[in-house]
């Protein structure tokens, strides 16, 4: 069985809502969470739960701590820091939940056996490859040829975000192609539509998660967005070094684009205001690529991950 299935997108990117600093600062809970093959991951402040669709229609659920370096250390919980901190290790936990998803909803498939560790660690490190090389690397290369070396760095920065922000588009259209990620992006749906319910108050019963909309502010489709719109002006303050030089510093001066990107979604989620709503509109729009509407079982499935999630959380589920 080819594990490229669990892999036809990064976390970050096929992933939706990210959650809030886990320091517990903030007074109302923001859960996060990723769709995954079959089934739908949740983050809270200091746990996390997975729900996943088995091959006999069971569903399988399971919750534990969530060892958040937020938690353990609340200093470091501060503005542009704490966004470094929260989208690594969703990244870390995000592959961790891809890789069980895989093993539990393809078990049938692969005759009971779970993937090998070397297929895993390909894996991740193609999609690291084609992330790098796809909206990096190659806008990078691509962009002094089109508009001339001689041109001013602003210039080539804007070329170049627009040709990241292209591909990104390009990207989605094409995995979305895929049955097995169509898949995914109704799982991806359907984890909107049951974070909705808990944040307005619904019950939690997958009738109700049904007429809920599958677009939401915090999306991790909404956060790429909005990074590669920051690295437009980020970038243009790197100026003009070798190709290897420019290369490099994109990639490590990432955490900090996420930091910044952070930052502004997390004031977005609290603001009211009509420029922020303006701010949010692309990155909603884009999330008709990566969202679809679920089915009632599909449904059931977020549901029980928010309600393992929310069990382990000490909180009341509703419904």
């Amino acid at each position: 069985m080819p594990y490229a299935k669990m892999t036809g997108i990064p976390p970050i990117i096929s992933s939706p809502v990210l959650a809030s600093s886990p320091s517990g600062r903030d007074d109302d809970l923001r859960v996060g969470g990723q769709a995954v093959i079959e089934g739908v991951l949740m983050r809270g402040r200091r746990h996390w739960a997975l729900a996943v669709r088995k091959p006999d229609g069971s569903i399988h659920t399971q919750a534990e701590p969530l060892t958040s370096f937020l938690v353990r250390h609340p200093g470091w919980d501060k503005p542009l820091l704490r966004g470094i901190f929260v989208l690594g290790e969703s990244l870390v936990l995000g592959w961790r939940a891809l890789s069980i998803s895989a093993d539990i909803a393809l078990e049938e498939e692969s005759q009971g056996k779970g993937m090998g560790w070397i297929e895993k660690t390909v894996s991740i490190v193609l999609a690291l490859a084609l992330t790098i090389g796809l909206f990096i690397a190659l806008p990078t290369w691509l962009a002094p040829r089109m508009v001339g070396h001689d041109s001013p760095v602003w210039l080539w920065n804007l070329v170049e975000g627009g040709m990241r922000i292209a591909f990104f588009v390009a990207y989605l259209l094409l995995v979305s192609l895929s049955r097995e990620m169509r898949r995914v992006f109704e799982y991806h749906g359907a984890e909107h539509q049951s974070i909705h319910l808990l944040e307005d108050g619904y019950p939690l019963e997958p009738q109700w998660a049904l007429r809920e909309g599958t677009d939401h502010l915090r999306c991790g489709t909404s956060f790429m967005l909005l990074v590669l719109v920051i690295t437009v002006v980020v970038y243009s303050f790197l100026g003009k070094p070798p190709l290897w030089l420019r290369i490099t510093e994109r990639v490590a001066i990432i955490p900090l684009v996420a930091g910044i990107s952070y930052e502004i979604m997390k004031y977005a989620d609290r603001s009211r205001s009509p420029w922020m709503q303006a701010l949010a509109a692309p990155g909603m729009a884009l999330q008709r690529l990566t969202t679809r509407r679920p089915d009632l079982e599909q449904a059931e499935v977020a549901l029980s991950a928010l309600k393992a999630l929310l069990e382990k959380e000490d909180l009341t589920a509703r419904g």
